[in-house]
């Protein structure tokens, strides 16, 4: 099977959206996060975020594309802090910020706030002054799971880092960590919260749910 590495075109951010929340759709965050599930408001919202993302710059979206089919397999989303100074000017995160005006119906925001600031004052502590890359987000499809696809991916962002002479960082759930230390990423912080602090009362999997972040740096 041939796989292709490129980057998205706009009009891949609706389905790059269907990969994604397919993706992580049985990760036990999710229901937390979106007690409604996967309504119309939350395709919108992510779209919106999205496309965003998409015109920035130094962010570099990818697909995997199946050559035989066309179909997208995977998406990569890197984003390129190459300029210490421009990402030192950058204002932090407001803590008492509110939800957005198409943060969709029953959203979490207490959640998604504790670990969007907590990201946030880590790298900031972490390459204050130095140049980094981050991977925000890596996502296959559930049909295309043990292709090779997320390798693919991930290859590509290695390869950039290691050309600029940058360190490299991820979050990863439990389940991609085994991928991601056979590129040279190495396990720097666990983070883990008590769900049922963000109103959450149901049981769920603690150890699944944690998040872990990784570094890798760059190689000659």
């Amino acid at each position: 099977m041939a796989i292709q590495i490129s980057s998205i075109e706009e009009a891949d951010v609706p389905e790059y959206v269907r990969i994604e929340l397919e993706a992580f759709r049985t990760h036990p965050r999710l229901p937390m996060l979106w007690p409604r599930g996967n309504t119309a408001d939350l395709y919108a919202y992510y779209e919106e975020r999205k496309m965003k993302n998409f015109h920035d710059p130094d962010c570099h979206i990818l697909k995997a594309v199946e050559e035989s089919t066309g179909k997208i397999m995977g998406i990569s989303e890197w984003d390129f802090y190459l300029d210490p100074k421009a990402a030192a000017e950058t204002p932090a995160s407001d803590p008492d910020e509110q939800p957005p005006a198409n943060w969709p119906e029953g959203g979490n925001w207490a959640i998604r706030s504790f670990f969007k600031l907590e990201w946030e004052k880590w790298s900031r502590e972490t390459f204050a002054g130095k140049p980094y890359i981050e991977l925000h987000i890596l996502v296959v499809h559930p049909d295309f799971h043990r292709r090779g696809v997320g390798a693919k991916l991930l290859s590509w962002g290695c390869e950039q880092a290691d050309k600029h002479g940058v360190t490299a960082c991820l979050e990863s759930t439990p389940a991609g960590l085994e991928l991601y230390k056979r590129f040279g990423f190495r396990e720097v912080r666990i983070l883990k919260a008590d769900m049922h602090q963000f109103g959450w009362d149901q049981p769920y999997d603690e150890e699944a749910a944690k998040r872990v972040w990784m570094v890798r740096d760059p190689r000659a």
